[in-house]
């Protein structure tokens, strides 16, 4: 799976159009220098604990409703804007799949009293980024900038989430690339999968299609639509801001009260109900490949599940540690099975899925799915050791602080902890909150949330085969899971 579609898929933002540190724009030095600053910006993190000690936040609330989190930092002249707006896939109207990400996508291509090609043109002459999309939770809109050039850098977040024009031409533009795209991801095997396998988990509720949406329901998608979603979704009560930077923060506030103070935005917008769990099942989507792709898991958890470190410690230890987890010393070490396999619970608004993917060998399919379901089972009746335990709180701890290794990652970071809600001092008390978690907790954790004799299971490979060695299920008809599955 191409990165991009990693992102897609799991639910992150894919940005419409990112203009950052382009050299070969005729802009001068400028782009340089800001890719300087930011390079100086990490290597400044990475020398100091400040990171881990966590920054100082300072949050307001205009009259409209929209949220500030603001943080002055001081070590580059930079600053970036990061914005949130409830809504993402998540609340695509039935038969719409696709339109909030096609809006988010268009909320830079053209405002009052700018074109997109003169936003573009501006962003080139302050050699900063600013990028506007939508994922499966949110549509978000970001800009980085040079300090001096904070009011240019919000004016432009700001228009583009109060008053964009979607011309006609651009929204048609912007639907024939997505089709296009959804189109070639049918010849990824494993992007397949993956819709395969949020479509049998999810069916019609929330994360059950692409953020993109389909090719069926991208086709139908009109500029009204667009219109009507942005009247609907993208308001302020809605909205989150994180503003990050060499600016203070009573400025911060004042010109953000300038700039989105007035937007009066106030659309009912659409909040839908959390997935039932479906049944253990196996689905096998026919295609002529060597390397069978497998997606098994179940309906995991939200981002702000109480027991969140619990869970985020036992999966390291099953497969989130990389060539620590046992899923990789058994399928790949052990088994010489595959390159690589990993697990993850993905922390959305809703309970996202909890999956485990990997790539096999056709012939070797029963035997990898076997090992990873055993993993699974074992997991839930024992918990992990007290060895598993501690290398997991040791590269949980050790890796936080390279999260926020920028003033860019810092306001993504922090704009999402307010949007989940996760608490004024999460940073400052995340590596507490690891060490804290006990054998117990984990064992308690693998009981409660993996479901052994629950899972979905998806493989694409040539049925025939796959058939021979037990798996079987369509993805048009899927069937109950048995044991030889």
């Amino acid at each position: 799976m191409t990165a991009r579609k990693h992102m897609q898929l799991a639910g992150r933002t894919r940005r419409a159009r990112i203009s950052a540190f382009r050299s070969a724009r005729g802009v001068g030095t400028k782009p340089t220098l800001l890719a300087l600053l930011a390079i100086a910006a990490l290597q400044a993190a990475l020398a100091t604990p400040a990171a881990a000690a966590g920054p100082e936040v300072e949050r307001a609330k205009l009259a409209n409703g929209l949220r500030l989190v603001m943080s002055t930092q001081r070590s580059v002249p930079i600053v970036a804007i990061n914005c949130l707006v409830d809504g993402g896939a998540r609340v695509d109207p039935p038969g719409k799949a696709g339109l909030a990400s096609l809006t988010g996508s268009l909320l830079s291509e053209g405002t009052k009293g700018r074109t997109s090609e003169e936003i573009s043109r501006l962003i080139d002459s302050l050699g900063g980024s600013f990028g506007t999309g939508g994922s499966s939770d949110w549509i978000s809109a970001s800009a980085a900038v040079l300090s001096r050039d904070f009011e240019t850098g919000l004016d432009l977040v700001a228009r583009s989430l109060r008053e964009p024009t979607f011309p006609p031409e651009e929204v048609e533009r912007r639907r024939k690339e997505t089709l296009g795209e959804l189109e070639a991801d049918e010849d990824q095997p494993g992007v397949v999968a993956q819709r395969a396998f949020r479509k049998t988990l999810y069916g019609d509720a929330p994360y059950g299609h692409p953020v993109d949406g389909t090719p069926e329901t991208v086709a139908k998608l009109t500029r009204e639509d667009v219109v009507e979603f942005h009247r609907n979704q993208i308001t302020p009560a809605r909205t989150i801001c994180a503003i990050v930077g060499d600016v203070a923060t009573s400025e911060m506030k004042a010109v953000a009260e300038k700039l989105l103070g007035s937007w009066t935005g106030s659309g009912e917008g659409y909040d839908p109900k959390p997935a039932e769990a479906p049944p253990a099942t196996s689905v096998v989507v026919d295609r002529p490949v060597t390397q069978a792709n497998i997606v098994i898991g179940q309906i995991g958890v939200a981002r702000s599940n109480p027991d969140y470190f619990s869970i985020l410690l036992m999966n390291h230890v099953l497969g989130g540690g990389g060539f620590t987890s046992r899923l990789m010393q058994t399928v790949r070490t052990k088994g010489g099975l595959a390159y690589s396999v990993s697990s993850h619970f993905e922390g959305n608004k809703l309970p996202g899925p909890f999956q485990v993917a990997l790539q096999t060998k056709v012939e070797s399919a029963a035997e990898a799915i076997k090992l990873v379901r055993d993993e699974i089972a074992k997991l839930h009746a024992e918990g992990a050791t007290e060895a598993e335990l501690e290398a997991a709180k040791d590269y949980l701890t050790g890796s936080f602080p390279l999260r926020l290794d920028s003033i860019g990652k810092l306001a993504g970071f922090l704009v999402q902890v307010e949007y989940f809600g996760l608490g004024d001092d999460y940073i400052e008390r995340y590596p507490e909150r690891v060490r804290a978690v006990t054998l117990e907790d984990v064992r308690a954790a693998a009981k409660k949330y993996l479901h052994p004799n629950d899972l979905v299971q998806v493989v694409v490979g040539p049925a025939a085969q796959l058939a021979e060695q037990g798996i079987v299920g369509t993805a048009a008809h899927a069937r109950p899971a048995t044991k030889q599955d």
